[in-house]
């Protein structure tokens, strides 16, 4: 039987882009500047919890000259309320509402929220609700 693992979290996302300073525009308007820049700019890291979200020219990745496809990503908050106001933010800053925050029972009871950027990637916003007594 082949060994078996445990995943425990999702690290170090990124996402390649045909514009990185447009990119950087949008995600520094809701996250402040990056947190990390390596290279000349060639490697853009904003800091998100524990992990990195990483943004590289298209060009390093697997399609030059395009944006990703079909690119998703969650960023958990803190408090139900945080979905909210994140989506909020995102959604000033150019990103398209794709699902409003509500409360879900998705895997377990959540608040949930998600929207595309203006680069096609979609982010979920959650954050897990006190299960009933």
């Amino acid at each position: 039987m082949p060994e078996t693992f445990e995943i425990v979290s999702l690290n170090y996302v990124s996402i390649y882009v045909k514009d990185v300073s447009e990119a950087l525009e949008f995600y520094g308007a809701v996250f402040g500047k990056p947190t990390y820049q390596e290279d000349e700019g060639r490697i853009n890291g904003f800091r998100m919890g524990n992990t990195w979200l990483t943004v590289f020219s298209s060009n390093q990745g697997t399609a030059p000259g395009k944006n990703p496809r079909n690119t998703e990503f969650a960023i958990q908050v803190k408090t139900p309320g945080q979905v909210d106001i994140l989506h909020a933010a995102l959604t000033s800053a150019g990103a398209a509402d794709i699902w409003t925050p509500e409360n879900t029972t998705m895997y377990e009871p959540m608040r949930f929220a998600a929207v595309d950027d203006p680069f096609g990637i979609r982010i979920d916003i959650y954050c897990p609700l006190s299960k009933p007594a």
